[in-house]
């Protein structure tokens, strides 16, 4: 990091309704003048505030990354052509007992004319549109989740065990009986007989866990929650058009993303939106896993290096990583797998062992993104775990025992006493 030298600075403290702002400009003499601003965050003040800091000569813009807040003056300050800096809450606290807003503004604007403040990375516009795109798509999955376990709440309260005898209460036959339930009919013969898929219960099994004692309200509960199933489908199916229209000009990359051991399509669209389509930002795929997450983080003092968890980072991409590499360590014969269960071994934690694999994997969609050519080549299980190395370590230990053992390279082990 290096300080700054052309154009005057400010600082922004940055909240709901208010901005609280510190000017720091040159004057002909040489020193430093101090003017402090306030605005709304209404804007058409922030438009005017963003002319009159031009006006005052400022050119460099800093603020802290408060929430959603900082987003709009964001947009707005860079359309009035200032230089705007992101920066990190925790990179940039100032001294305990002189907490206010202005001194935290001048605090700001004084540390980013000396070149400490680290910019956070800040996407395009099209990324930042596509992340929202599909967050909102995981929030519509989560609330699709959600009714369905209030459906099944309802259907426990009315003593229907319909999830125990049927695998999907949300497939063919489980939507098929809730929607007759919705509509107020509870007959358990009818109901049976609505189950047109295969399903591992017989048929007085399913008769059995069909009867219930549901009442209107369990019926009326099962109407409005289906009624909003319905919607939020709907939305979703809406949702993934507009993403999938998008994300056709990086289908290539998205393809190849798809080839890595437990990314499908969806998450290769959100790791796509979260990471976006430029590495230039990071300067190897090191940095990349740090930025997601998934480094170790460091704690060491007078020589000794203490146990830390992994540093804070993207929670969107490092969700669906993890998930991926949960998914990647159940694929059999795979790299990903071998190496899970050492790590397992190793640790004794599966958590632990899943976000090393995400580390991996995360570092392998680095290389993906940043060359247009590179393929998914995945190492083999041998890569890990070498059969031959590991008979041989074990004959080590054998003969340090006082046995006699020989082995020819197979299959064929001979063990004698000495």
């Amino acid at each position: 990091m290096q300080a700054l030298q052309s154009g005057g600075f400010a600082g922004i403290d940055v909240h709901k309704k208010i901005l609280v702002i510190t000017a720091l400009v040159e004057k002909s003499d040489g020193s430093v003048g101090k003017q402090m601003l306030e605005c709304t965050t209404m804007t058409d003040d922030l438009r005017d505030c963003g002319k009159k800091l031009v006006e005052l000569g400022v050119r460099h813009v800093v603020m802290e990354s408060t929430g959603i807040y900082w987003k709009p003056v964001w947009r707005v300050f860079r359309q009035a052509g200032l230089l705007v800096t992101l920066g990190n809450a925790q990179h940039i606290k100032n001294v305990p007992g002189r907490k206010t807003d202005a001194s935290d503004s001048e605090w700001l604007a004084w540390l980013h004319k000396n070149g400490l403040i680290r910019p956070s990375y800040v996407p395009e516009e099209e990324f930042q549109q596509l992340r929202a795109l599909t967050r909102h798509r995981t929030h519509l999955v989560s609330d699709i989740t959600r009714i369905k376990n209030r459906v099944q709440r309802v259907l426990e309260d009315g003593n229907m065990k319909l999830a125990s005898v049927i695998s999907n209460v949300f497939g063919v036959s489980g939507l098929t009986i809730l929607r007759s339930i919705a509509q107020g009919s509870t007959d358990t013969a009818t109901l049976a007989a609505l189950v047109k898929t295969n399903v591992r219960a017989q048929p007085e099994e399913i008769r059995k866990g069909l009867c219930h004692c549901l009442t209107e309200v369990h019926c009326l509960e099962v109407r409005e929650y289906l009624s909003r199933y319905d919607a939020l489908n709907e939305s979703l199916d809406r949702i993934q058009q507009v993403i999938d229209d998008r994300m056709n000009r990086y289908a290539d990359i998205v393809e190849r993303l798809d080839e890595i051991p437990g990314i499908d399509k969806l998450s290769a669209q959100v790791i796509l939106a979260e990471a976006t389509a430029d590495m230039g930002a990071f300067k190897d795929d090191r940095c990349f896993a740090a930025w997601a997450g998934l480094a170790p983080g460091n704690h060491e003092s007078a020589g000794k290096r203490r146990k830390v968890r992994v540093r804070q980072g993207n929670p969107n991409l490092k969700r669906v990583l993890v998930q991926a590499a949960r998914s990647a360590s159940q694929k059999n014969g795979s790299y990903y797998q071998a190496k899970h269960r050492r790590l397992v071994m190793q640790t004794g934690s599966r958590l632990k062992a899943s976000v090393a694999i995400a580390n991996r994997i995360c570092r392998a969609i680095y290389h993906l993104i940043r060359k247009p050519n590179e393929r998914y080549r995945d190492l083999g299980w041998t890569r890990v775990d070498n059969t031959d190395r590991a008979i041989r370590r074990k004959i080590g230990q054998l003969r340090a025992m006082g046995l006699c053992v020989t082995y020819d390279g197979g299959n064929q082990v001979n063990i004698a006493a000495a």
